[in-house]
């Protein structure tokens, strides 16, 4: 990534060209949180019906340049190609989605996250997954719980993978992982099927959501969620068009979607829910 690109990406996250001196840590901190509080999580392509390319410039146009979001293969390349010009060693790996299904059984290893060292620590990086995206690296050491700006999140190793949790009423598993590396040609394939498989959740279902240092926002289809840190939760219903392109503006800081996207977005998200109110 040359410099010109990596100046319109600190600007996108609003954090400002980072100081010479600042140490590794400190720096990989700092806009692991400025990222997903600016660039939101969002699959209106695969929603509407379009695959999103995994290639670094066009990644770098939707997300930069046009100040869209995306969802984990976005993000993450994004978030790689920025650290690896600033100077970070990193590695991807895929992970096996456990948030629905507790156990993580019957799901595809389908999610993108990376890891980094630095002067001998281990950390896990992930500006990527929805409602729980990180707001901070998480530390590869077992059994210790973690603060983040967003919440308590720990690692449990069993058997040689890692499982990530976060702490709600009780703690709570997101997803687990070994440490083997992601080829691009594996993230290629699974990037396929989740925007084409029938099946696929990202197909079916609208989900966009963002962090910042007060609350994470999530919308579902037509219902829209505060989550604030102090543990209160407001939610609506988008009831028509003006609704919805006011939340995604507010809420998500989308604010140049297409006239053509915001239509077909919102006619799919009226089928849903005329499908889900017929009388059975």
């Amino acid at each position: 990534m040359e410099n010109k690109e990596l100046d319109l990406y600190f600007k996108r996250i609003e954090a400002g060209i980072p100081d010479k001196d600042i140490e590794k840590p400190e720096l990989l901190k700092k806009i692991h949180q400025l990222h997903p509080k600016h660039i939101t999580f969002e699959n209106l392509d695969t929603f509407t019906g379009k695959t999103p390319s995994l290639q670094a410039d066009t990644i770098f146009n939707k997300l930069v340049t046009n100040r869209r979001g995306g969802y984990c293969y976005e993000q993450n390349l994004l978030f790689k190609n920025v650290l690896e010009s600033l100077g970070f060693a990193i590695k991807m790996h895929l992970a096996r989605v456990m948030w629905s299904s507790r156990d993580g059984s019957g799901t595809a290893r389908s999610h993108m996250m990376l890891t980094t060292g630095i002067e001998g620590m281990h950390y896990l990086i992930d500006v990527g997954f929805g409602s729980m995206t990180l707001t901070a690296p998480i530390l590869l050491k077992p059994d210790v719980v973690q603060e983040t700006p967003n919440g308590q999140f720990r690692l449990i190793n069993e058997n040689g993978f890692y499982r990530l949790e976060v702490l709600k009423e009780e703690w709570l598993p997101i997803y687990k992982f070994s440490l083997e590396e992601a080829e691009f040609s594996d993230l290629e394939m699974a990037n396929w099927y989740i925007a084409t498989g029938p099946d696929s959740v990202f197909r079916k279902f609208l989900m966009i959501t963002r962090v910042d240092e007060e609350a994470r926002y999530a919308l579902f289809n037509t219902t829209f969620n505060i989550r604030w840190n102090d543990g209160r939760k407001e939610s609506s219903d988008i009831s028509d068009k003006d609704q919805l392109v006011f939340t995604l503006k507010t809420y998500f800081n989308l604010h140049d979607l297409s006239d053509e996207l915001l239509e077909m977005t919102y006619e799919k998200l009226k089928d849903i829910k005329a499908e889900f109110s017929v009388p059975q």
